[in-house]
This record gives structure tokens, sequence and C-alpha cells, in this order.
């Protein structure tokens, strides 16, 4: 799988970035030096029509010959930016400096041209002003100066874009090869992906950036998919494995069913012997559809709040007559309040409802049991405690795995999912089922953060119920 990234190259990368530089710094500099030449060009021919003004108001007052004269001193001086020529209406030369005759002038009005003057070619404002009752005066602007300024700032203003430009290209250069570096490292873990690495992930910094956050967002998700695959294929094994055996032996009880030469009797033993092999393909397959929807979280939507003091209760009236017929002890500790937490009612019900199974199932006759429910602080713990033999400390975490018995259970029935439904429970509720010495006998904790899914328990810490032994 190739995303492309790989092959946005560094070297290319920095191509780009120069081509982007240059095309950014020549329009750059195009426009101030087209904005400085506006301003100028605006100010210089404010200067130069102040100017006329004067000297058309002057002949206006004074008269031509006066205004002549007036010319004629400012040329001699050879001072300021600005030189004059006075013509009269049949176009001769009265005064002023000898740059353009009648027949060369431009149009009335601004004009920029090349003329010479002294030895060289030098680019003169040219203003051509009519004057009344007859007569033109011309006003000669030197752009010399003007253009030694503009060329100043047009290189000032060059050599800053120059820097700016540079350093931007430069951050955008390393900026840019971060991004790529980032995100061809996602682009890896895709790819890795696709080709069945699930155990691929995103490698996320401690800069807790937008990639880092990204990088968290992904992982989450992979390790989403992992669980949900893992889930399936566990499912998948577990029922290849628990099923096999029962399913031939329901098989070979429904083929000597169908023997023509067998009695009646045995015919329906047989038949009646499918029919439990059936039911118990039935439990297991139901207990195993219970646990991979735990472990995978799928069974979140139908969490609700529920009553967890009455639910206790009610497992504890309901397991009594079993009790009482194996001659245990039962005790229920629960508090005097209700305490209302989001849970999902059906599977911890079974969850507790196998704790408590197992302990009318090995604790043994005349054992005391103990279902308890505390809601003090930040954790709901439920308890199922017997002072029955127990389980050696060193099977205490293999038997929460699937199809796990140990030797004591082989001569009684089951499927060995009775605990892994309740660290399935346990694991849906974001919590943990631990099992612990009683001393003598064994202990078993399920319990879960409050916070996790709380709906609101009331009068938390009061005071407890205990129901008296059986």
């Amino acid at each position: 799988m190739n995303l492309g990234l790989q092959s946005v190259k560094p070297a290319v990368l920095a191509r780009v970035l120069m081509a982007m530089t240059f095309v950014i710094f020549i329009a750059s500099l195009a426009v101030v030096d087209q904005v400085g030449e506006a301003i100028i060009t605006k100010h210089r021919r404010l200067g130069t029509e102040s100017v006329r003004d004067f000297f058309v108001a002057f002949a206006r007052e004074e008269g031509l010959a006066a205004l002549a004269d007036a010319l004629n001193r400012e040329t001699m001086e050879q001072t300021g930016v600005f030189r004059y020529t006075l013509f009269d209406a049949t176009g001769h030369r009265i005064r002023g400096i000898p740059l353009l005759t009648a027949e060369q002038l431009p149009p009335p009005g601004f004009t920029i041209m090349p003329l010479k003057f002294g030895k060289q070619m030098q680019s003169f404002d040219v203003l051509v002003q009519p004057m009344s009752p007859s007569g033109t005066l011309v006003i000669y602007r030197n752009l010399s100066e003007q253009n030694e300024f503009r060329l100043a700032i047009v290189g000032a203003a060059g050599a800053t874009l120059l820097v700016s430009v540079i350093l931007v290209a430069a951050t955008s250069l390393w900026f840019g090869r971060l991004l790529v570096q980032r995100a061809a490292g996602i682009a890896v873990v895709a790819a890795r992906m696709s080709q069945g690495d699930l155990s691929a992930r995103v490698p996320v910094g401690q800069d807790g950036d937008v990639f880092d956050n990204l990088g968290v967002s992904i992982n989450a998700m992979l390790d989403r998919i992992d669980e949900l695959l893992t889930g399936l294929q566990t499912v998948t094994d577990s029922l290849a494995h628990d099923l096999r055996s029962p399913l031939a032996r329901l098989r070979g009880a429904l083929s000597r069913a169908l023997d023509q030469n067998i009695a009646e009797s045995e015919r329906l033993s047989l038949i009646e012997q499918a029919l439990k092999g059936l039911e118990e393909v039935l439990a297991v397959f139901g207990a195993l559809l219970d646990i991979a929807r735990a472990e995978t979280g799928l069974s979140r939507e139908m969490m609700a709040p529920v009553d967890l003091t009455s639910l206790t209760a009610d497992l504890g009236e309901l397991f009594i007559p079993v009790m009482e017929d194996i001659g245990q002890q039962y005790f229920v500790d629960v508090p005097a309040h209700a305490c209302v937490v989001k849970v999902h009612e059906l599977i911890l019900r079974q969850a507790l409802g196998n704790l408590l199974h197992n302990a009318t199932r090995y604790a043994g006759e005349g054992a005391q049991v103990t279902l308890s429910l505390d809601d003090s602080g930040h954790v709901i713990r439920f308890t199922v405690a017997d002072n029955g033999p127990g389980i050696p400390p060193e099977d205490r975490g293999r038997v929460q795995e699937r199809f796990i018995r140990l030797d004591s259970a082989r001569g009684t029935q089951g499927s060995g999912l009775g605990l892994a439904i309740v660290a399935a429970c346990a694991k849906l509720h974001g919590g943990q089922l631990s099992l612990e010495d009683n001393q003598p006998g064994l202990k078993v904790v399920l319990e879960f953060s409050r916070d996790s899914g709380r709906s609101g328990c009331y009068a938390s810490g009061g005071p407890r119920l205990r129901m008296p032994p059986l």
C-alpha cells in the first residue's frame, strides 16, 4: 500500500520551495517598485503643478515680459530641480533652457521623455502649459535624482524581502519535511495494517501536537480493531475446541437412534441424550457470545441505571433454595440504601450468579458463603466469599481463562466458562476481577469504578442490611 508520501523527496520539496521563493520575491519586488513609483510620481507632479500655478498667476498679474525676465534669472542661476522655457505665440523661444524647440514640444500636460542635457541623455518629466493670452510655458524636471532614490528604495526593499523570503522558505522547508516525515510514519503503519500486521502502531511523541493527537486516535482505533478481531478469533477457536466433543456425541446418539434394530426405549433414551447434548452446545455457544460481546464492548449500548442493592438482594433470594438443599450457610450483606449505577444488568447478574453457583458446587457441604456489596468511596465492589477448600494461588489467574477446569472439578459438569464470563463482565464495566485467599476458602472480588457509569448513589456509606444465615 503506497499512499504517495514516500515519493515526496526532500530535494524535490527544496526545488519547489526555491521556485516559489523566487516567484514570490520577484512579484513582491515588482509590487514595491510600482507602488513606490506611483507615490513618487504623484508627489513630484504635485510639486511641478505648484510651480506652474505660481508662474501662471505671476504672468497674469505682471505680464509675459516680466515672467520671461524671472525665468531668465532662474535659468542663469541653474539652481533647484526645475528648468524652464517660455515660447511666444509664434513658437519663438523668449527665455529659458534650449532643450526642446516649439515643434518638438509634446501635447499639453505631463510627458516623460529622454533629452540631451549636457553631454548625456537624461530622463525628464516635461510639463507643457499654454499661457493666456499667448505663449507656452515649459517646465522640465530632471528624473535622475528621483531614479536614484527609487533604485535605493527598491534595493532596500528587495534586500529586506529577500531575507524575509529566505527565512520563510527555510522555515517552510523544515516544516514541510517534518509534515512529510510524520505523515509518512502514519502511511507506513497503514501499509503494515493492510498486510495483516495488527501490531503496527503510529509513533507518538511527547509534544502533544496535532500529529501526536492523530496518532493517539489512530492507535486507539487500531487497538479497538485488534480487540474485535482477537475476540472474533477467540470465539471461533473456542467454538471449534469446545463444541467438537458434544457435537460428536450428539451425532453419534442420533445416528444410533436411526438404527431400526434397536428397542424403542433405547431409541427414546438416545433422543433424550441428544437433546441434552444440544442444550449443552447451545449453553456453551451463548456463553461464548456473551463473553465476546462483553470483552469487545459491544454490550455497552445495553447499559442502564440499576439499583445494585436490589439486584444483590434478589440474587440472594434466588440461591436460598439451592443452598438449603446442600446445607450451606448463606449471608447477603448489602447497604440499607439504594445504590443506582449504570451497568449491564443481564451480564452482571450472570457474572454474580456464576460466582454463587461455583460456591455452591465447590465450597462443599456445610460451608459458609457470603455475597456482599460495598459502595463506599469511588469503587463498587461485589464479593463472594466462602470457607471451602479454595483455589491454589498458582491457579487463580489461570482459571479466569476460557475452558480452564482444575483437576478437582473434572468430575462435575461444566464448560469452564463461568469465571471467564465474570472477567469479561469486569472488563465491560472498566473494572477488574481478583481471586484472593479467604483464610480458609476463596474470596472473589468483582469491582469497578462508580464513575464509569454512575447514575446516582444515595446515602452512600450508611447502615447495612445483613440477611441471617439459612
